[in-house]
């Protein structure tokens, strides 16, 4: 009898065909139209940053109202609303740029302080800041010359925290981002400015502390106090000073029937008699030498 045989059956999996999409639904892109989509966006973002040099070389100049009683601390409204205005998209890194710039100018770092900038005198790289308290520290000098004093510093610094790390472009459209000035309404601030703020000052102290409480303990190990009260120790040392005996350098002396030179580290050489290679004449020498010499009282 004939069996039938089953045909094997293929592992793959068969292919399902799917309709041709209708190009009328899903038309393809133009690539002319996506080339102009993108060179807009290029152009849209470098309008931005054109607004940026521009402002920072108009900030570089302010205030343009420098007469009493306006000054830093209370700016004239013009002024301040134009300096809110202009540094609201501005990135730190941009706000760096102004005061490199307002110092290139010979003027305070601060927008509003129509003062020219501070100079430390002497030429020295750092300076010693609150010499003789707890807040003792060593500032590089290029950062005291950025300001006319400590607090338009702070001033300046108070405008940086408030400042966004994202790209200008992305907040161009965002018209709650305002800058508060640290003299104005400091009870409405924003929480992160202020947070960040009072944390970097907070820092800086600590830091400062640090650094000068690790300066006062390496003095101390140096000089050999105590690092529990910082005093130096009492401590008494016997010394005695005894002169070490030195003795006259002697001129070494050859005899004339002397033979020292023939003696390594105590020891004479001597010649063996049954050797071949010894002639004659060095044998009686050796003989010679080695017969103990008669006194002169013998000879007689």
């Amino acid at each position: 009898m004939n069996k039938s045989v089953d045909k094997p059956k293929g592992i793959l999996k068969n292919k399902t065909t799917h309709p041709p999409a209708s190009s009328e639904k899903h038309p393809p892109p133009n690539p002319r139209e996506v080339a102009i989509k993108h060179a807009r966006i290029i152009h849209s973002r470098r309008e931005v940053e054109d607004e940026i040099s521009d402002s920072i070389i108009e900030l570089s100049k302010f205030p343009v109202t420098r007469n009493p009683p306006y000054d830093a601390s209370n700016p004239a409204p013009v002024d301040a609303e134009s300096f809110k205005n202009l540094v609201r998209l501005y990135q730190p890194s941009d706000y760096d740029d102004l005061i490199e710039e307002r110092n290139a100018n010979g003027l305070c770092g601060y927008t509003l302080c129509p003062n020219p900038r501070s100079r430390v005198s002497g030429g020295s790289t750092f300076k010693l800041v609150n010499y003789g308290r707890k807040d003792f520290n060593i500032v590089p000098s290029r950062e005291l010359e950025k300001w006319c004093s400590q607090k338009c510093a702070k001033r300046a610094m108070y405008v940086k925290v408030q400042l966004n790390e994202t790209a200008a472009w992305e907040r161009a459209g965002i018209a709650s981002i305002q800058i508060e000035l640290f003299e104005e309404n400091q009870t409405t601030i924003p929480i992160d400015g202020a947070a960040q703020l009072t944390k970097d000052m907070e820092n800086i102290k600590i830091e400062a502390q640090q650094k000068t409480a690790q300066n006062a303990r390496d003095l101390a190990l140096e000089r050999g106090d105590s690092a529990e009260k910082g005093t130096r120790p009492q401590r008494s040392i016997k010394l005695t000073i005894r002169e070490k005996p030195v003795k006259a350098p002697v001129a070494p002396s050859l005899g004339v029937n002397s033979q020292s030179h023939l003696v390594t580290e105590g020891y004479k050489t001597t010649f063996d008699p049954t050797s071949k290679t010894v002639s004659r004449d060095d044998m009686s020498t050796s003989r010679k030498d080695n017969l103990p010499q008669q006194s002169s009282l013998e000879q007689k």
